[in-house]
């Protein structure tokens, strides 16, 4: 085709396309500030109460530090379980819209249930009363309500905000990372005031008004998110990926079950293929099944059978049945794994060299000839590929760091427990320097440094520690990062045991040391009575809260960089459920090693946690508890070091604009380009989006690298991490 220079503008218009094309409204403007008024409503109210608990147990109801410690670290281990739950409903049957709106219902009935135990009279013991079984049921009655309300919130509305956005638009592209900047800064503004404000109320003025607050705020979260429901666009419910690990899991282990024992037949199992012969049956199945185990360098068993199809019907349409592993040489995005063999068991589907399903069935179980995925084929369960399988592999390759990181969370709990409660016997009066003006600061509130070291310490890591490191050629991988990241926290223990041994010198040294009741405190003033308060500076905690916070800059980033990193795109809800279930555990393990502590010490005459701290050796407690995480760094060293990173290829959305094409070599614009037949904009398992009025608009191209039927899960609940700052562990 020529050109006639004389058709040729000199500066090319606007296309028909752009010229129709209506203003497009901006969703971070209209939509998202439902959302984000939603988080910030939501955390205030959650860390309104958590934050400052373990005084309103201690001083309110009247529970010993132990007991007290041990009740806020289940409620937070719950916090942090509830999620999966909330994960589950909304990526397989709810989708997010009608599990947020359901579970703030649900947490907002905690919260007013709550205020009223602190409100109406006989709800609260008396001083130096024990609370009744009606008190404690009414109180953890309520506690459980908000833990299961927070579990639909925490996982889905940071992916929910993300399904406003039509990647495929570039004005949705630039203000979804602005929203998740905004969104950010709307927890740690919630997180601030709760710190500050709520505390100070619950602390100085009334517990009523101190958990009623919360609770005007949670209502006011419930009613943001009611009013932009005419707005929101939805993601219909698919299968959720943590659904799929556990279905993988038991179809492995119950067909292993179940060929142990069947007889050892050669023909107990049959392969349905198109046009295959039963004779052939057994042998094929086994030649493929020898051949995902160890690939082109299957035994004999393989050639064998597969000799045996020679004369088949198999091969009558000219289709070789040899199975090609997804993943490996076939062109997949997951490579074939050595460990965790026995999840094959649950592989009864292959795809041949042709791209033809074969699929395996058990003789005599019912005639049916394929199943779908998580269903039964012909008495055996599964349905899945191996690819599905090696998935599900790379996950479970995660659990012995799981396993060695739960100890963190453990340490990380006692900063909401153990800290406060330390602070709470220390002199809170700080002076302003220069002035005659002196602030009480309530104990809660001193987990400020900690928030505000890691926002300091953040980009300082990502500006000079990490340039550096490389520069000295340092090989700085993320299990190292988590490594010293838990040294850090045995630093952490050692310092604030350190303080309590020094707190602990001077209220033996003071007068009437052995009438504890008879301090002065701004927290024991409120109620009238509780412990001496020694005369040593709160402000000497902050140090321990600073290294808690440099801590979580190495090992918490570092964990969830890690889970995210090495589990393929359609797994990766179930990578970050790893790291919420680890910082439950760690919750839980942390009351129950309190629980034992306390236990064994009573037993042996000298309690380290009594009601009074004052009289025990909480110095003890924190040193045990940096022993056991310095036992535990050597533990993650050892799993550390076997461990194989893996190159997990990941989605990769590459944006190439019909508009943005490069003239030719003459300076001309470029030819019109004849229709392209896109891809299925559906795929199998993918997410839906129902209102994709912008996605049709689009005229961008995109290219996926690595990407597989099942590969747009990637964007399932637990599972976005934008690249955003970094968060503080209980803001996530």
């Amino acid at each position: 085709m020529n050109y006639d220079e004389q058709d040729v503008p000199l500066l090319p218009g606007p296309t028909d396309r752009q010229q129709k094309q209506p203003q497009k409204r901006s969703k971070l403007l209209t939509v998202c500030p439902f959302i984000l008024g939603n988080e910030f409503c939501e955390r205030l109210a959650y860390y309104g109460l958590a934050t400052n608990f373990v005084t309103y147990l201690t001083h309110i109801m009247g529970v010993d530090a132990a007991t007290a410690a041990i009740e806020v670290m289940v409620f937070e281990g719950t916090c942090y379980v509830t999620p999966l739950l909330g994960a589950y409903l909304a990526d397989s049957h709810w989708g997010r819209y009608k599990t947020i709106l359901v579970f703030s219902s649900i947490y907002l009935v905690g919260m007013v249930c709550l205020a009223l135990t602190s409100w109406l009279p006989g709800l609260t013991p008396g001083p130096y009363d024990d609370p009744s079984l009606l008190q404690n049921a009414l109180l953890f009655g309520s506690l459980g309500v908000i833990a299961l309300g927070t579990g639909g919130i925490k996982p889905n509305v940071s992916a929910f905000g993300a399904d406003q956005f039509d990647e495929k638009d570039p004005q949705d592209k630039r203000e979804k990372e602005r929203f998740f900047n905004w969104f950010y800064l709307a927890i740690n503004v919630g997180s601030l005031i709760a710190c500050t404000a709520i505390v100070y109320v619950q602390d100085a003025i009334s517990w009523s008004l101190g958990f009623a607050l919360p609770a005007a705020a949670m209502a006011s979260a419930v009613l943001l998110f009611l009013a932009g429901s005419a707005n929101y666009r939805h993601v219909a419910p698919t299968e959720s990926p943590m659904a799929r690990v556990v279905k993988v899991v038991a179809a492995a282990l119950k067909n292993r079950w179940r060929s142990k024992r069947a007889p050892e037949d050669s023909s107990q199992h049959k392969v349905l293929a198109p046009g295959s012969s039963d004779e052939a049956d057994g042998s094929l199945h086994r030649a493929l099944y020898y051949q995902h185990m160890y690939g082109s360098d299957a035994p004999a068993a393989a050639a064998a059978a597969a000799n045996t199809l020679g004369g088949s019907s198999s091969r009558r349409n000219g289709d070789s049945y040899v199975a090609r592993r997804r993943g490996s040489s076939g062109g997949g995005s997951t490579a074939a794994s050595s460990s965790y063999r026995w999840l094959e068991d649950a592989i009864t589907e292959w795809q041949t060299s042709q791209g033809h399903m074969v699929v395996a069935e058990a003789v005599g179980g019912g005639g049916g000839s394929s199943a779908g995925h998580g269903g039964q084929s012909g008495g055996h369960l599964g349905g899945y590929t191996p690819q599905q399988v090696e998935e599900v592999k790379l996950v479970l390759r995660l659990l012995p760091v799981f396993f060695t990181t739960v100890l963190y969370w453990t340490i990380y709990a006692m900063m909401g427990t153990m800290f406060i409660q330390q602070g709470s016997l220390m002199d809170n009066r700080v002076s302003l320097p220069g002035t005659n003006v002196v602030l009480r600061i309530p104990a809660a509130t001193m987990a400020l440094f900690n928030t505000g070291a890691i926002i300091l310490l953040v980009p300082l890591y990502d500006a000079v520690f990490e340039p550096a490191l490389k520069r000295c050629g340092v090989r700085w991988t993320l299990l190292r990062r988590i490594g010293w990241g838990m040294v850090i926290a045995v630093l952490a223990m050692v310092y604030a045991a350190a303080v309590e041994a020094w707190r602990l010198d001077i209220f033996r040294g003071m007068p009437d040391s052995g009438d504890s009741g008879s301090g002065d405190s701004s927290d024991s003033a409120a109620v009238g009575y509780g412990p001496a308060v020694v005369p040593l500076s709160i402000m000497w905690q902050a140090p321990a809260y600073v290294l808690i916070g440099a801590s979580e800059v190495l090992a918490s980033i570092a964990q969830l960089e890690f889970f995210y990193d090495q589990a393929p795109d359609v797994m990766r809800s179930c990578s970050m459920a790893l790291q919420l279930l680890s910082t439950a555990v760690g919750s839980y393990l942390g009351g129950g090693l309190v629980a034992a502590v306390a236990a064994l010490s009573v037993a042996a005459g000298a309690p380290w946690l009594p009601k009074d701290l004052n009289l025990g050796h909480l110095d003890w407690f924190l040193l045990l508890c940096g022993g056991l995480m310095a036992a535990n760094s050597l533990l993650f060293v050892l799993v550390a070091n076997n461990y194989e990173y893996k190159t997990v290829e990941h989605v990769v959305l590459v944006q190439v604009a019909d508009d943005e094409e490069a003239p030719d070599a003459l300076g001309r614009p470029p030819l019109p380009r004849p229709p392209v037949p896109r891809p299925p904009t559906r795929p199998q398992g993918s997410a839906i989006a129902i209102n994709s009025s912008a996605a049709r608009r689009s005229q961008y191209h995109y290219a996926a690298v690595g990407n597989d039927d099942d590969s747009a899960l990637y964007g399932r609940s637990l599972a976005f991490v934008p690249t955003s700052p970094a968060l503080p562990a209980p803001f996530r």
